[in-house]
């Protein structure tokens, strides 16, 4: 049953992520082929299976190493189960190896936080890098932790298991028989905490995206998301491919809210993940990866709870 398969990759993240050392958080390419061969089912199911996962609360994902189209670097993952316990423990490993090797290769003893202040800038040529996969985790395991401990109720055993077979059931994944399974329906995250993903590329689709463009030249930006919500107002620009605008609000501090910055981070995956579905977004990857940067900026130093 697909529902066991799923539940077979989650335990074998969570296997994973007990190892002591560098082994400890599964990367997507070494990992996905893996578990086709042990499980005995296609790519694409665990792929679905691992969305799956990541939308009802019981693991996260990371960007380890980002897509370079230039040098035919592809993204890499990197999954950690939900669970305070864990996270923390691979946080303190991972800051304390990106201490260890940032001191040999640049003869500098810095904490953490001063590693990262002194990398972010530089964040993209640090990119397959070991500094730079070594950063990606440390800093993502200390914003999971954050987000284990603010939202605690969203990450409950019985959170997770009341969401975990609606998410089966939303992605396609059958409880009877893996291989029939229909093709995902391509879908890009709304709110981390609706537990459903909407479609960006409805949001133009609507009457409201029609009131929406006659109000966004004259309204202020603030009355506009009171009035359309932050999600559509995301969406539409998303789509629209309008990444410049929204690393201008974020790094002007017009969008702080910290639950805000997650929906778009976890927005910005989903765009990502959906590339090879949209011919347009290609011309548009660079601006794409520095939104992305501003964004996880402004959550690590400035992001205030919201």
């Amino acid at each position: 049953m697909a529902l066991n398969t799923a539940e077979e990759i989650y335990q074998e993240i969570n296997k994973q992520n007990a190892l002591v050392g560098m082994r400890a958080i599964p990367h997507s390419d070494a990992f996905i082929k893996y578990l086709t061969s042990s499980l005995g089912v296609e790519a694409d199911f665990v792929k679905r299976a691992l969305r799956v996962l990541l939308n009802s609360h019981r693991i996260f994902s990371m960007e380890i190493v980002a897509e370079d189209s230039a040098r035919d670097v592809p993204r890499v993952e990197g999954y950690v189960v939900a669970n305070i316990t864990v996270v923390r423990r691979l946080k303190n490993y991972f800051q304390s190896e990106l201490m260890v090797e940032y001191e040999k290769q640049f003869q500098k003893r810095y904490l953490f936080h001063q590693i990262v202040k002194e990398i972010f800038p530089v964040m993209r040529s640090l990119n397959n890098t070991i500094v730079g996969q070594l950063a990606n985790k440390a800093i993502m395991l200390d914003e999971f932790e954050r987000l284990l401990e603010k939202n605690f109720g969203e990450y409950t055993d019985d959170w997770k298991e009341k969401h975990f077979e609606k998410e089966m059931q939303n992605a396609n994944l059958p409880l009877g028989h893996e291989k029939s399974q229909a093709p995902a329906v391509a879908k890009a995250a709304g709110s981390p905490r609706s537990g459903k993903a909407k479609p960006i590329s409805r949001a133009i689709d609507t009457k409201q995206y029609e009131d929406f463009l006659s109000k966004s030249n004259s309204y202020p930006l603030q009355r506009i998301l009171k009035i359309y919500g932050v999600n559509f107002f995301f969406q539409v620009n998303l789509r629209k491919y309008q990444f410049e605008y929204l690393k201008k609000l974020v790094e002007d501090g017009q969008l702080n809210r910290r639950s805000d910055l997650l929906m778009l981070r976890e927005m910005i995956q989903t765009v990502k993940s959906n590339m090879h579905r949209d011919s347009g977004l290609a011309a548009h990857m660079n601006e794409l990866y520095d939104l992305e940067k501003s964004v996880t900026h402004r959550l690590f130093f400035t992001g205030r709870p919201g």
